[in-house]
């Protein structure tokens, strides 16, 4: 309940300053940013090999609200994380892969010199496709199956202007409780990227 309060303060919140600040034109701005994703409590030590970690890729684009806020969109994926081991006899693996299209406001210190520190806030909508194989070596069998909901993401970040329209920028995204807790559990993710902006 707390949570859902705290989502209604802050979408009421951008929508009151975005209607505010409608009359005056904004830059905006677009970037593409490629990182590593790693996936909390992925691996339990049991198995025989486990990679919680995997490429992701994130496109985005905003508005410049004012000289310290800005309003946000992406869309992210994160490729493959991977697990295998043995289950009485049985060889199993599993990956799992996701698709995350965000909307985040982002609040920081007014620009100072080339360099401009940020904060931010948001609401992802997600969906982890699952796949599965289990082989006692005679036969094999393999399921997929997929899950929708939606999170919370928060992080930090730090853009240096390269040029007046140009920026490189780096961010460390966290995603908190992703994936259904009743079938196949929470995860947090720890996303680290840079990549180039560019403004408008």
């Amino acid at each position: 309940m707390k949570f859902n309060k705290f989502v209604l303060a802050l979408s009421i919140a951008v929508l009151a300053h975005t209607s505010a600040q409608a009359a005056e034109p904004q830059a905006g701005y677009v970037g593409v940013s490629l990182g590593q994703a790693t996936v909390d409590d992925f691996c339990d030590g049991s198995e025989t090999s486990c990679d919680d970690s995997a490429l992701s890729l994130r496109v985005y684009g905003g508005t410049e609200l004012n000289g310290f806020a800005n309003l946000e969109f992406g869309y992210r994926y994160i490729d493959d994380v991977e697990v295998s081991g043995m289950f009485r006899g049985v060889a199993v693996a599993g990956a799992v892969n996701g698709h995350f299209v965000d909307t985040t406001f982002q609040l920081g210190m007014p620009e100072a010199g080339p360099f401009k520190v940020f904060t931010k806030a948001g609401l992802l909508l997600w969906r982890l496709n699952y796949e599965a194989t289990a082989s006692n070596g005679f036969m094999t069998v393999s399921e997929s199956d997929s899950d929708t909901g939606v999170a919370f993401r928060t992080g930090l970040g730090v853009s240096f202007d390269v040029s007046d329209s140009v920026r490189l920028r780096a961010d460390w995204d966290y995603l908190v409780n992703v994936g259904d807790e009743d079938e196949t559990g929470e995860t947090d993710v720890n996303v680290f990227s840079v990549g180039p902006e560019f403004r408008f």
